[in-house]
This record gives C-alpha cells, structure tokens and sequence, in this order.
C-alpha cells in the first residue's frame, strides 16, 4: 500500500476543507444602512461624513460622495496585517481625475510602517504601497477593466509575498524579503487617509460605492477568491451558436444601473427588458450598455447562426487540450459544437492502459480530470465520441492532453 500517497490525499482533502470554512474577522455588509462589523473581531467601525447606501452586489452597499465621507476602523484591527491575511471588497469608482484615495492603514501622511490603495484614473489603475522605511517597500500596480461597473478586490499577504486580486485577475506577486510589521498606533480607513488633507500630496476622497468588505486571517487562494466573486451586470450566457429560426432567452446578473440600453433591437422579443429572447437572423454580437450614476460599463454575447442544410456532420469539435486546475478557463472537458448534435449515444475517455476514466451519453455533462474523485496527472488520453447528426451515426477518436 502506498502511505505516502494515502497521507498527501489526507492532507489534500484536510486542507481543501478548512479553506471552505474560513470566515472573515471583518465582514461589513451595509445592509440596512448599518456601518457595523459583523465578524467575530467585532471592530469598531466610524461613519464618517454622511454615508448614504445604496444598491449593492448583494443587497445594499455604502456609497462616498467623494468629499466629505470615509470610514475609519478602530486599532483591534491593526494586528491582523502583521502576518498572513485576505482582505477583500467590492467596490465601483465615479472618479474620473486626480489621485483617489481607497484604502489606507498609516498615523500621517506618506509615513514608514504604513500602507496603502490609490487610484489612479488617469491610467485606470489601482496602485498598493506598502513601506516598512523610507527606503524599503512593496509597490503593485494592476489595471481595471473600463467595462466592467463593480469590481472584485483582494489584496493577499503570504509570508513575505504580497498579492493583488482584481475580477480574477493576479498582478504580479512582490517579495518584500522580510515580514513587515507595522506601527501599532495605525488608524486603517476607507476614504478617510491622511494624504486627503495633505498639501503636496493632495489626494482626494473616493467616490463610488464599496460592498461586502471583509478581512481573513488567511492568506485565501486564488481558486477561494474566483468561487467568492460574485457577478454583476453580467450576461450569464455564454457564447452560442444555434440554428437559423431558434432562439435565445437571455440570463441575466443582478445590476445596479437606472438604465440600460441593446444594440440590435430588432432581433429582441422586448428591448426594454434586461432578458429579452433573441432570435438573430445572421451571427451577430449584441451588446447592452448599462448606467449606474453616469458611470457607464458594458456586456456582450456572440450569437453564432448556422444553417442546418450546410451543416458538416462529419466536423464534431473536442478541444485538444484542456487544463483542470479551478481557475474558472478551461476546466472541463467536452464537445464544443454541441448543436450538431441530435443524440450522443457515448463519449468516452480512455488512458494510455486503455481503463475507461469517464463515460456519459449526456451532451452537457463534461470530463473534469479526475478518476474515481482523484485528480489524474498530465498525460495524453484517448476520446471515443459517438453521435448522430441528420439522422445518420458517427463515430471519432483522438488525443486529448491534460494539463495542469
């Protein structure tokens, strides 16, 4: 028997379960216009200004008026960013110029032993400071996606390593090369830092809306935060192709904007509902604007048209290659152009042993890498597909790679 791989799966399924049960120490909703945390550090949390909620990611969110509101946390909190920590938040920004002031954990201005979130909106960019002295610290830049109306942040220290985490997007991770521990007289604030009243820096406050703040005591993975992210103003759907005659209901995420706006209009059932059902007469893009305090953000959907009297039967799609490691691109394995199928009658897949590792007659069930709940290894497997199209059977082999 071999124990050293029963007690690597042990810790694997150990590990992957304690991931799954992390909670926040910091966790400030504000639902209900409540500027309280909710974790079990209970920190103390100061309204600042007059913090207005409005509508949220999940509910309801704070919103900055870019003058006058900040929210200021009280020490307690201090100590959860001299080691490993998560900490996350949703946020959509209305500033168009200047330095805005995000996040900021510091006693003055530009001070040693602090750190710090800007934005920069010139380059659409969010830019993190962290400064153990004058002459040692960590910079990280990474850009936003204009499209997008509400973001995803997470800012990640492991060890000496520092990360951030935009819409599931990594910026290039900064060694520091040592821990940092900062000052314990640090006042950690929303809008509210030092260098808003500064003369030679003079930042100004954020305006936009922030949701669902939250710190851990753990430095969570890239895979925790991407399932943590939650969609807004998204069209659900993925891209599709479809026959010339059908049609398409639309799925839609939650939103936040007064008001939206389709193109192509006249291949909606109703242009004025967020889920209209489209039936598009030739392939076609259709995209839909939406308005959220003038700030505007976008989403599209290819619809791909094809005619059943030039469908190819014989050109059945499976991707060469496929890499299962839940980063959400490219995970599971299956057919691609589904709609030239009338029935699957088996796909299978094989190892280079000739074992069958997987099996199903249900076109939208997809292979995920594992055999018997254990994840396989890189290698090059065999695919079996047999389907009928236009009434007639076929029948496909090929390779398929794994890669992790």
């Amino acid at each position: 028997m071999n124990y050293n791989y029963i007690f690597i799966l042990f810790i694997f399924l150990v590990s992957s379960q304690l991931s799954s049960q992390v909670s926040p120490l910091v966790d400030v909703g504000f639902d209900d216009c409540v500027f309280e945390d909710s974790g079990s550090l209970g920190v103390k949390v100061d309204n600042i200004g007059n913090l207005n909620c409005e509508c949220g990611i999940v509910s309801e969110s704070a919103e900055f008026d870019g003058v006058n509101d900040g929210l200021n946390f009280g020490r307690e909190i201090n100590a959860m960013f001299d080691s490993d920590f998560t900490l996350e938040m949703y946020f959509s920004v209305f500033n168009v110029y200047d330095v805005v002031d995000m996040l900021s954990l510091s006693r003055e201005c530009d001070s040693d032993s602090s750190f710090s979130l800007i934005y920069l909106p010139s380059t659409k960019k969010l830019r993190f400071v962290a400064k153990e002295t004058v002459s040692r610290s960590v910079e990280l830049d990474i850009s936003l996606d204009p499209e997008k109306c509400w973001h995803h942040f997470a800012l990640v220290r492991r060890g000496f390593s520092w990360t951030l985490y935009l819409d599931g997007e990594a910026s290039t991770i900064e060694n520091a090369g040592r821990e940092y521990v900062f000052h314990p007289d640090n006042t950690f604030s929303i809008s509210n830092g030092f260098c808003t009243n500064s003369p030679l820096f003079n930042y100004h406050k954020f305006r936009g809306r922030i949701d669902n703040f939250k710190v851990y005591n753990v430095a969570l993975s890239e895979v925790s935060l991407r399932k943590n992210s939650i969609k807004s103003d998204q069209i659900l759907n993925e891209d599709i192709t479809i026959f010339l005659g059908e049609q398409l209901p639309i799925e839609m995420s939650t939103t936040c904007a007064e008001s939206f706006n389709w193109t192509n209009k006249g291949d909606l059932d109703d242009p004025n509902s967020l889920t209209p059902t489209i039936e598009p007469k030739k392939s076609t893009t259709y995209h839909i604007y939406f308005n959220m305090r003038g700030k505007i953000c976008s989403d599209s959907i290819n619809i791909y048209v094809k005619d059943k009297d030039e469908l190819d039967c014989s050109k059945i799609l499976l991707p060469s290659a496929f890499t299962p490691n839940d980063d959400g691109i490219n995970d599971t394995y299956g057919i691609s152009n589904k709609y030239i199928v009338e029935e699957l009658k088996s796909l299978e897949i094989y190892n280079r042993l000739g074992i069958r590792i997987f099996e199903t007659k249900d076109i939208n069930e997809h292979w995920d890498g594992n055999f018997q709940d254990v994840k396989l290894n890189p290698a090059k497997y065999v695919y079996s597909v047999r389907y009928v199209c236009g009434g007639e059977e076929y029948h496909k082999k090929g390779i398929v790679n794994l890669v992790r």
